[in-house]
């Protein structure tokens, strides 16, 4: 499903897996930008593929009895030239999250805004879950969007929001379905 996100002026794939989870998936720039105060960097063997520069946005929202684990996450690929991919994770600074006016970003999937950042510990999370999954073309992925939910956020859910925002982006530069490809992994969930 495409539908339009007027909050964040973009067009959204919905890619929904009953039982699973849900996953919105957006191109371009999201409102989410924060400040990093560290970054978390790796890299890993590249593959052999073509590729071009690409924004991408994601976020996810599962659902269990009450409890509804979401996160979101937005990032940058740039080809690079030297053989492998790099990933960087853009840490929000301590202590940020808890002033009662801290700046927040809607939500295409929930009735209430994200919280706009990257905790160290939901950072950890994302950063060993771009290193798993499919390989990336030569260059640098760098996570520098995020959201989070302050009862509905854990380094699981945002585990699971890297790999389907590193699983859109290796269809999108492999000339896959985005959606068959999100769609797969959240079945896996």
């Amino acid at each position: 499903m495409v539908a339009e996100d007027e909050r964040v002026g973009t067009a959204m794939t919905i890619v929904e897996v009953e039982k699973h989870g849900i996953v919105a998936i957006g191109e371009g720039d999201h409102p989410a930008t924060y400040q990093a105060a560290d970054w978390l960097c790796s890299s890993r063997p590249a593959i052999a593929a073509p590729a071009v520069p690409l924004r991408l946005h994601v976020e996810v929202l599962r659902r269990f009895g009450g409890l509804a684990p979401r996160a979101l996450l937005g990032g940058q690929f740039v080809p690079g030239q030297d053989h492998e991919t790099r990933f960087s994770v853009a840490v929000a600074p301590f202590g940020v999250f808890d002033a009662d006016e801290a700046p927040t970003c809607p939500s295409v999937l929930w009735k209430q805004p994200f919280t706009v950042g990257l905790p160290g510990e939901f950072a950890s999370a994302v950063a060993d879950a771009l290193g798993d999954g499919p390989g990336l073309p030569t260059g640098t992925l760098t996570i520098d969007r995020a959201g989070f939910d302050l009862v509905n956020s854990s380094e699981m859910i945002f585990g699971q929001t890297a790999a389907a925002l590193k699983t859109a982006v290796a269809a999108l530069l492999s000339g896959q379905d985005v959606d068959a490809a999100v769609r797969s992994l959240v079945s896996s969930w």
